[in-house]
């Protein structure tokens, strides 16, 4: 899908004001893509209380080592995407740099500085440019830019968020159950029944790296969040740590058995020569 062509008018402006500040946000949060087919108002209202209904059970999380924890509930939204706008915002978040287009000598200024925001000639002509590789983040994620789509945004990396979130929209028994009947009847509400079954989870973007359902799975899975998955690093890293000492210590130690093990050889054997220079 090719750039529009850049187009100064006020009216082209409006428009890009209008719906690309609702597309960055997503493209540089935690962003797991739905497949809908056209749910109706009120079926997405069913939607949104029932993920409200269980995002509320998530306590606050570290969203960083030392800080407060942070209650990122109120904060998921549930959007209905527009395909193109996300496919530029994508685009911008990955291939465009500020730094060097305020570099660039072609950059239009004002007395401000050089105009180098999302929605600058600068950022046009830089993407436009850009050499897309087959191992980007957005060649993997563009060939979902697809028909109706919605987003499941979250502002930071939160395996719990995700969990909750998937238990809703895209349950699976024995890793993120469904809640039954008799803890929350309305999720088997007829309306929100409906509603469910038009979604299909096809994959996500964390932190920049593109998930399919295996991988978004695998996120939500994580034990105990992000202080969980730092304890698993931390375990790893001393068990490599101890393993290398181990390794180092254990060369060490064989060649000091070894010089030991000559040494006594050779006391026992001048303890041997020394009777029979004696006697001769």
């Amino acid at each position: 899908m090719q750039l529009p062509a850049y187009d100064p008018s006020p009216k082209v402006l409006s428009r890009l004001l209008t719906l690309l500040p609702q597309q960055n946000p997503p493209a540089r949060d935690q962003l797991t893509p739905e497949r809908h087919s056209n749910l109706t108002a009120v079926e997405w209202a069913a939607v949104r209380r029932e993920l409200k209904k269980a995002l509320d059970g998530v306590p606050p999380v570290n969203v960083m080592p030392g800080a407060e924890p942070v209650d990122l509930s109120s904060k998921v939204q549930l959007q209905v995407l527009r395909t193109n706008m996300l496919n530029v915002a994508l685009k911008l978040v990955e291939f465009y740099d500020p730094e060097a287009a305020a570099a660039s000598k072609a950059t239009p200024r004002t007395s401000k500085g050089p105009i180098v925001h999302d929605l600058s000639k600068a950022a046009y002509e830089q993407v436009k440019s850009a050499e897309i590789s087959p191992e980007s983040a957005y060649a993997q994620i563009e060939p979902l830019m697809v028909g109706p789509l919605a987003g499941l945004i979250i502002p930071a990396v939160s395996p719990a968020h995700v969990a909750a979130a998937l238990s809703v929209l895209a349950p699976v028994p024995g890793k993120f159950p469904a809640p039954t009947r008799r803890k929350n009847p309305g999720y088997y509400d007829p309306t929100f029944q409906n509603g469910l079954a038009k979604l299909v989870l096809i994959g996500g973007r964390i932190e920049g790296k593109v998930f399919d359902q295996a991988g978004i799975h695998w996120v939500g899975g994580i034990e105990g969040g992000l202080d969980g998955l730092r304890a698993q690093l931390v375990a790893i890293l001393q068990g490599a740590g101890l393993g290398i000492t181990s390794t180092l210590e254990g060369g060490s130690r064989s060649l000091w058995l070894a010089l030991e093990g000559r040494k006594e050889q050779l006391e026992e054997e001048s303890k041997k020569d020394a009777p029979a220079d004696a006697s001769s």
